[in-house]
């Protein structure tokens, strides 16, 4: 319980959800670890990647529309930075909610969008709208063997940090 309170007052730096891993690829201790190291984490900061949701579209098992709800609410209350899962999952929730597409993030960081550029995919968003709003990670730094893909929220509170995980997903050699 006193973690819990001493973790409620830590500044979160960034904020990722991972959805339906399997094989556990983007696990979140390990994340965590490696990105506290990356940010110069602070006693008074945190990086949260919640690697325990399973989304099954269509499905009305309890933990699988809990795990739904949640990444709506997250993005509906601008909390979440990045959201990571196969496919279908994430143009769910493209097509769902407002979106910020690559180029836009990244469009004061040309160099990192060129290198990005080949792992970009058109999605259609909530408006109809195609543009790349999603990123193939089976070439990042966890290289998974089932296609995932990262989307982001419009809202994302962390743009910076995003950025920077980015960088580290997808190093320039």
């Amino acid at each position: 319980m006193a973690d819990l309170l001493i973790q409620r007052t830590k500044t979160i730096v960034l904020q990722l959800f991972v959805a339906n891993d399997d094989q556990d690829v983007f696990e979140a201790k390990r994340i965590e670890s490696e990105l506290a190291s990356v940010f110069s984490i602070q006693s008074d900061e945190r990086i949260i990647v919640d690697d325990s949701l399973y989304v099954v579209l269509g499905s009305s098992d309890h933990y699988v529309e809990s795990s739904l709800s949640k990444i709506y609410a997250y993005m509906a209350a601008k909390e979440l930075d990045a959201l990571i899962a196969p496919l279908n999952v994430v143009e769910h929730y493209v097509k769902g909610l407002p979106m910020l597409d690559f180029p836009t993030l990244l469009s004061q960081r040309p160099g990192l969008l060129e290198h990005l550029a080949p792992f970009l995919k058109v999605a259609e968003s909530i408006d109809g709208q195609e543009k790349e709003y999603l990123l193939d990670l089976t070439q990042s730094r966890y290289e998974p063997s089932t296609p995932f893909y990262m989307a982001i929220p419009q809202s994302v509170p962390h743009t910076q940090a995003l950025i920077t995980f980015l960088q580290y997903l997808f190093p320039l050699y």
